[in-house]
């Protein structure tokens, strides 16, 4: 019985990722504009309603450590880090990912200005 080899851009995102880069050049630009939307209204939301008012538990805790701007850009960092890891492990679902992932992202810049939460 032959078995299916799973495939996975992990390998492509770890040991060459300009090549990576390239390939999803569109999905992570999209990635990166809303993942830097998110974080920036973040630091202003947070800077007006303190760290307290930040829904995310993770992203309140780094806040709490780091403080109001270090806290959010540096949690934010770290998530788009785990989106990659994440999209990279399902080649066929990578990019539809990736576009979630900024979709996302736009949508909670979205929350935090108009504090929806």
């Amino acid at each position: 019985m032959k078995r299916r080899r799973f495939k996975s851009n992990f390998r492509l995102l770890t040991h060459r990722p300009l090549v990576f880069a390239r390939i999803y050049r569109w999905e992570l630009l999209f990635l990166l504009v809303g993942a830097t939307l998110d974080a920036a209204t973040t630091v202003v939301f947070m800077r007006k309603h303190g760290p307290d008012a930040e829904v995310h538990l993770a992203i309140r805790l780094v806040a709490h450590i780091l403080g109001p701007v270090a806290g959010p850009v540096l949690g934010k960092i770290g998530q788009v880090v785990f989106v990659l890891f994440v999209a990279s492990l399902w080649r066929p679902w990578c990019k539809w990912l990736i576009l979630l992932c900024g979709g996302l992202y736009l949508l909670a810049s979205v929350s935090n200005h108009f504090v929806w939460l």
